[in-house]
C-alpha cells in the first residue's frame, strides 16, 4: 500500500492522479446536479489546428463534451503513467535523470492516451455530439422536469428531467410563494449561469 501511494505521488504520476481526483469530484457534483456537464465544453472548430481543440478536430471528436475528452484522457494515462514509474522510473536512483525521464514519460503517455482515447471515442462521436447538443442550456429550457425536492424555492430547489433517453438532475428556482414541491411538473424559462440553476414555473402556470 505504501509503494503504492508512494507511486502515485510521484512526478509524472501525480498529475495523473490529480485529475483523476478532479474529475471524480466534477461528476460527483454532475450526477447531483451542482455542475453541468458541458461546463467546459468550447467550440473547437475556432481554434487553430497547432491547440489541442486543434488536435481535437483533427483526430475526429468534434463535438464531443470536452469533460469526456479529459476525462477518458485521464482514465487511459494514469494506469500507463503508475506502471511507467512502477517498472522503471522508481529504479532510477539519480533525482536529475528520473525527473528528466519523467518529463519524457509524461509527454509521451500523454500524446498515447489521447490517440487511444480518440480511436475510443471516435465511432461513438455521432451519438455523443447529439446528446451533448440535445442537453445544452437552450435545449432545454421550455422542457418540463419533475420536482425531486421537498420544496423549490429562490435558494433550493431539484428536478429530474428525461431527455432523449438520458436522466438529467438539474438545479431548479421559483419564488417560495409558487408553492411547487415534489412531484408537481415545472417548465425550464431561463438559465442562470452564476448559480447554474433554472428558473421554473408549474405547468399549470405556464399554460394559462
Amino acid at each position: 500500500m505504501d509503494l503504492f501511494l508512494q507511486n502515485c505521488l510521484a512526478f509524472p504520476v501525480v498529475i495523473f492522479s490529480g485529475l483523476l481526483f478532479i474529475i471524480l469530484f466534477y461528476w460527483i457534483c454532475a450526477a447531483f446536479g451542482l455542475l453541468d456537464i458541458d461546463i467546459l465544453n468550447m467550440d473547437v472548430d475556432g481554434f487553430d489546428a497547432s491547440s489541442l481543440a486543434g488536435w481535437l478536430t483533427k483526430l475526429g471528436l468534434t463535438g464531443i463534451p470536452v469533460t469526456i475528452i479529459i476525462t477518458l484522457i485521464t482514465l487511459v494515462g494514469w494506469p500507463l503513467s503508475y506502471f511507467s514509474m512502477h517498472l522503471m522510473l522508481r529504479f532510477i536512483e539519480t533525482d536529475v535523470l528520473r525527473y528528466l525521464l519523467g518529463t519524457i514519460t509524461f509527454f509521451a503517455v500523454s500524446f498515447i492516451a489521447l490517440l487511444l482515447t480518440a480511436m475510443l471515442l471516435r465511432p461513438l462521436q455521432p451519438k455523443l455530439a447529439k446528446l451533448s447538443r440535445s442537453n445544452s442550456v437552450d435545449n432545454l429550457i421550455g422542457k418540463v422536469a419533475e420536482v425531486r425536492s421537498p420544496i423549490v424555492t429562490e435558494q433550493r430547489g431539484e428536478a429530474l428531467m428525461e431527455n432523449h433517453g438520458a436522466s438529467l438532475i438539474l438545479q431548479v428556482r421559483a419564488p417560495e410563494s409558487d408553492g411547487i414541491t415534489r412531484g408537481d411538473s415545472v417548465v425550464l424559462i431561463s438559465y442562470e449561469t452564476e448559480t447554474h440553476s433554472y428558473t421554473v414555473v408549474s405547468e399549470d402556470e405556464f399554460k394559462r
